[in-house]
C-alpha cells in the first residue's frame, strides 16, 4: 500500500464529523484535528495531505460553494496560517515542507476531539464555550446544562484534577480552565461561574478530593485565571 492509498484507507474508516458539529468546532480545530490524524498514523502532514484530511472529514467547513464536491484549499491554507500565529501557537511549519502540532495545540484542543471519538460524536461532549455556539443568550441561559454527577466526573477526568491529584507543582492555567470546561479563551466570568456550579454540583456528590481541588482553584483564583 502506497502513501496515497494508506490516507484515503484512514479517511474512508474515520468517521465524517456532522456540520452541526462542524459549527461548533470552527474551522481552525478542524484543521488541528487533521494534522493530527496525519501525524499518529506516521504521515507527513503536506499541505495537499491536509487539504484532502480536512476536506473528507469536514466536508461542508472546507468546500467550495459553488462545487461543494470540492476542497478550498485556500479556506484551509488561511486556517493553517492562523494556528502558525505566535498568538495562537497551534502548528509550526510551512507549506513547503509541513506542519506539526505544538504542544499547546494538544493541551488545548486535542483533548475535546477525543472526548468526541470517545463519545460517538455526542455534541454534548463538547466544552459548554462551545456547544452554545450559534444559540441565541435566551437559548443558551434557558439551555438545561449537565447534571451534577456529570460535572464532577467531568472534573476528575481532568489533566488539571489528575496533577492536583497527584501533588504536582506544574499545574498550568489551561488545565484548570479546561478542568473546568473551558478553554484560553473563556472570560473570566464564565470560568467563575462554572466553578460555582461545580461547587454546588458536588454538595450533592459530596467527592473530598473534588472538594479539596475546587476549593484550591477558588483560594488561588488570581494566580491561576489571572
Amino acid at each position: 500500500m502506497n502513501m496515497r492509498e494508506k490516507i484515503l484507507d484512514i479517511l474512508n474508516k474515520h468517521e465524517v464529523f456532522s456540520e452541526e458539529i462542524q459549527k461548533k468546532v470552527g474551522r481552525d480545530r478542524a484543521t488541528i484535528y487533521g494534522v493530527f490524524l496525519l501525524e499518529n498514523n506516521n504521515i507527513e502532514p503536506t499541505f495537499q495531505r491536509i487539504c484532502i484530511t480536512c476536506f473528507r472529514l469536514f466536508p461542508e467547513s472546507f468546500s467550495l460553494v459553488e462545487f461543494p464536491e470540492h476542497p478550498d484549499s485556500r479556506i484551509i491554507r488561511n486556517c493553517l496560517l492562523h494556528c502558525s500565529y505566535k498568538t495562537k501557537g497551534w502548528l509550526i511549519g510551512s507549506d513547503k515542507t509541513k506542519y506539526s502540532l505544538t504542544e499547546k495545540a494538544r493541551d488545548e484542543v486535542m483533548p475535546m476531539f477525543k472526548k468526541l471519538i470517545e463519545s460517538n460524536m455526542d455534541i454534548n461532549s463538547l466544552p459548554y464555550s462551545l456547544k452554545i455556539r450559534g444559540v441565541t443568550k435566551k437559548e443558551a441561559v434557558t439551555k438545561s446544562l449537565d447534571t451534577e454527577g456529570n460535572i464532577i466526573q467531568e472534573i476528575k477526568e481532568s489533566k488539571g484534577f489528575q496533577l492536583f491529584k497527584d501533588k504536582r507543582q506544574d499545574i498550568r492555567s489551561i488545565e484548570i480552565r479546561n478542568s473546568l470546561g473551558g478553554d484560553r479563551y473563556s472570560p473570566e466570568s464564565f470560568l467563575n461561574a462554572k466553578l460555582k456550579k461545580a461547587l454546588d454540583a458536588n454538595k450533592l456528590i459530596g467527592d473530598k478530593e473534588v472538594e479539596s481541588y475546587l476549593e484550591w482553584i477558588k483560594e488561588n483564583w488570581i494566580k491561576i485565571i489571572g
